[in-house]
């Protein structure tokens, strides 16, 4: 006679980890929240305008190792005390293309004063400017990753 074979987990052990499962979820939601609501804070601390100008688009990415989700980014420079700063903005899957942003399309940019990488694009705000970032000496990008990609 076989022997029964015994459960992979238990059900005890299968809520359990559910739970944890969600409690992660459920933390993962809150930070982000939180990272939105302090970045809206900094801008109303203290912002400067600038217009921003599309320098490369790339819709519909991977979202980090996840196969399953995708992004549209957003790489985007402006001109500031005569230097250059590249800016990325992730958009969610498709916005790219409702949005109809194209190469070298320009946007208003509130940046925080405290802080470069903390922005907010109005892209209801469209300009027919183009700043040409090859007649600057100085650039700074976010990631080194983040120049190789746009050099």
């Amino acid at each position: 006679m076989g022997k029964k074979k015994k459960p992979k987990y238990s059900l005890k052990q299968i809520i359990i980890y559910s739970i944890v499962i969600a409690g992660f979820i459920t933390i993962g939601i809150f930070v982000d929240k939180k990272k939105e609501e302090n970045k809206a804070e900094e801008i109303k601390s203290g912002n400067f305008k600038v217009y921003g100008i599309v320098e490369k688009l790339k819709p519909h990415s991977l979202k980090g190792k996840n196969f399953a989700s995708r992004k549209d980014v957003l790489y985007l420079y402006y001109e500031k005390n005569d230097t250059i700063f590249h800016l990325i903005e992730d958009l969610p899957d498709g916005q790219i293309e409702k949005l109809g942003i194209n190469l070298n399309d320009c946007f208003e940019i509130k940046v925080a004063e405290s802080d470069k990488n903390v922005f907010e694009i109005d892209f209801n705000k469209k300009m027919d400017t183009l700043i040409d970032k090859n007649d600057f000496e100085y650039q700074i990008y976010q990631t080194d990753i983040h120049k190789n990609l746009i050099e």
